[in-house]
């Protein structure tokens, strides 16, 4: 078995890789902070930061719904036909109804 020679070169090592800086360099400093933001006008109340996102999770339930719906209506139309078909979908119609319904009364729509 033949053996393989060794590269005429040397492989840097990671301080060579990476330099770091000098030990006595100074931390830079801090940025300065933006300036605060205006007030809102008159009559306007701004939501708070948790219920602004509220509505992004109908689309993932939509999408989820149909990821699940697919498989769940192959094995349901699989084992007992026509009627399990229909009740699946209308489970999952059912939640999505609910929760468009709590969010519609809950004013986040």
């Amino acid at each position: 078995m033949s053996t393989i020679p060794e590269p005429p070169t040397r492989e840097p090592s990671n301080e060579e890789l990476w330099s770091q800086p000098p030990a006595n360099a100074t931390q830079p400093a801090l940025p300065v902070p933006a300036a605060p933001a205006p007030p809102a006008p008159a009559g306007v109340v701004p939501l708070p930061p948790s219920e602004t996102r509220k509505s992004g999770g109908t689309l993932a339930l939509a999408i989820t719904s149909l990821a699940i719906g697919i498989p769940l209506s192959a094995i349901a139309a699989d084992t007992t036909g026509l009627p399990g078909l229909i009740v699946t979908w209308i489970g999952i119609v059912g939640v999505n109804g609910v929760v468009a319904w709590g969010k519609r009364s809950s004013g986040n729509a």
